[in-house]
């Protein structure tokens, strides 16, 4: 009996030896825990999340209404909410060594973070970003929640073991502009755009179940408050002014101390000017006003500016975005920041207040918002 070899050529021993050399892709990871509905973006095909289900390489894990907790083989773990996205961008760990290499993207939604081994051994080769900002990982837990415009808040958690006992860490969070360091529990900043620096960290009192996507439009308390003054300056209206407040009128010049008066005789009128804070003072408000009311009056295209009285709904015109703000009596406020580049469909529920199907430059994205106290 006679073997016949075909006969190889140069491109065939060539495609051999690409086969040959071609990894294949190794399971980083696995899924410990889902609810509700998610998939695996792998190679543009999505595989539904089920249990043990394996992790590798430049998966993206998307959610909907559903919850998926994910085990690295270095033991990090990462918990994806619903409605958030995460691109696992790069893992590579010795198990030998201990030592690694991990590349996160939190691209959308609450995605909680708690430090493997590679933390431990490797931690400057650890990189988490999210559209605005940077995380440096020391070896703790953190979440982060990204909104739709890609703007960031970060909050530093404890790390607790299964016995009760907590240690905390420390992050650093960093932008464009500048770095913040959160090294007390619940401790958080904001980053709204890569261009501005992260908020001075502020403490909050949250509980861990708290922490999800109502953060996008329900935040927390302290950071509404640390941003309050900004938000005055850029809404003001005419409605909201009240002219009394100033500083001359809280000065009672009767309780003076008495050797500060002085008899008309004593007064040379033309060179007091007891009026000159408090007309800057009223100036500086009706200039307000008059922008107030000249935006009322001004349209881009079908879109009116200003605020609308019966609505309460502010709508700025920020070239290159639409502001959309609206602050209910109960202290609730939303501010949506959207590029004028698309047009928007807003369904907004505000405590008692509810508008549906408002049109912003078009209807190409729908926007769902239920803010409740």
């Amino acid at each position: 009996m006679t073997l016949i070899y075909p006969k190889l050529t140069k491109w065939t021993i060539l495609i051999l030896i690409l086969f040959c050399a071609s990894p294949l892709r190794a399971s980083i990871g696995n899924v410990d825990q889902v609810e509700g509905n998610g998939v695996i973006d792998r190679n543009k095909t999505d595989i539904t999340i089920e249990q043990e289900l394996s992790i590798e390489q430049y998966d993206t894990v998307k959610t909907g209404n559903g919850k998926v907790g994910i085990l690295f083989v270095d033991d990090t773990r990462v918990d994806v909410t619903q409605h958030s996205k995460l691109i696992i961008d790069e893992f590579v760990y010795d198990p030998n060594t201990k030592k690694g290499k991990l590349n996160l993207s939190a691209k959308l939604g609450t995605i909680k973070y708690a430090s493997g081994q590679i933390a431990k051994t490797s931690r400057q080769d650890i990189k988490i970003t999210t559209p605005t900002a940077t995380i440096g990982v020391r070896g703790t837990d953190f979440s982060m929640t990204i909104d739709e415009l890609g703007g960031s808040t970060i909050i530093l958690l404890p790390s607790c073991d299964v016995k009760g006992n907590c240690l905390v860490g420390e992050i650093s969070v960093e932008s464009a502009a500048g770095q913040v360091i959160l090294n007390q529990a619940f401790q958080a900043t904001q980053v709204t755009v890569p261009e501005n620096p992260p908020m001075p960290p502020v403490k909050l009192d949250l509980e861990l179940d708290m922490i999800n996507n109502m953060l996008i439009i329900a935040k927390p308390k302290d950071l509404e408050e640390e941003n309050y003054e900004k938000k005055i300056k850029e809404v003001a209206d005419a409605l909201d002014i009240d002219f009394l407040q100033f500083d001359d009128l809280e000065q009672d010049y009767l309780e003076e101390e008495e050797d500060l008066y002085v008899t008309g005789l004593d007064i040379d009128f033309l060179e007091q000017n007891f009026l000159a804070d408090i007309l800057k003072q009223i100036n500086e408000e009706l200039a307000k006003e008059m922008r107030s009311e000249f935006d009322k009056q001004k349209t881009v295209g079908e879109i009116k500016l200003g605020k609308d009285p019966v609505t309460g709904v502010i709508i700025l015109d920020e070239d290159p975005q639409w502001v959309w703000i609206r602050e209910d009596a109960s202290g609730g406020y939303i501010e949506l920041r959207l590029d004028k580049e698309y047009g928007y469909l807003l369904n907004i529920i505000q405590g008692e207040f509810e508008m549906y199907n408002f049109e912003l430059g078009g209807q190409d994205n729908d926007i769902n918002i239920q803010q409740y106290q």
